[in-house]
């Protein structure tokens, strides 16, 4: 397969867009006003990338680029997260733990992918914008393991009704 920075800009749209509508519909599944807080702020980040990738291909349309040989071994990964996540979405009775277990998944497969768009980068502006990206990634993997990580030491306080409060109350929000 060849690609040229074009497409590669076009990918990395494409998935930015997919992973700000999962963020959305999974804020919508939930009850806690912070997890839908946390949920929607990384639907806005995704919603940034978006925005970042297009101003970039923009920029760079004008250079020349030849097309490159690539072989993307994380495009399998993706499709089967992307699943997984349409998959948990359409479930009525979804778990939060499930959500954050495939947001995180999903988050580390993104960076895997921009780390290898990378790689076949044609120019070093698309590939500085593609490792910044993967970097992004890491961080929103970061914000979900640590909430994650919570609500799976503290089980029972997270189902009580009291949560939110709780976590307003000691500024635990991220």
């Amino acid at each position: 397969m060849e690609i040229t920075d074009k497409e590669v800009f076009e990918i990395a749209v494409n998935s930015e867009i997919r992973a700000k509508e999962a963020y959305e519909k999974l804020a919508s599944l939930t009850k806690s006003d912070i997890i839908r807080d946390e949920l929607l702020f990384l639907a806005r980040e995704e919603d940034k990338h978006r925005e970042i990738i297009e101003k970039m291909a923009e920029k760079f349309k004008g250079e020349r680029s030849e097309p490159k040989k690539i072989d993307i071994d994380v495009m399998a990964e993706f499709k089967v997260i992307a699943e997984k996540m349409a998959e948990a979405v359409k479930k009525p009775d979804v778990n939060i733990d499930e959500i954050y277990e495939i947001a995180m998944e999903a988050e580390l497969v993104s960076e895997k992918l921009y780390k290898e768009l990378a790689g076949y980068a044609a120019t070093e502006n698309t590939k500085m914008l593609l490792e910044m990206l993967a970097d992004m990634e890491r961080n929103h993997y970061n914000i979900l393991k640590r909430q994650y990580d919570y609500i799976m030491r503290y089980p029972e306080l997270y189902k009580e009704e009291f949560y939110d409060q709780l976590m307003k109350d000691i500024n635990f929000n991220f």
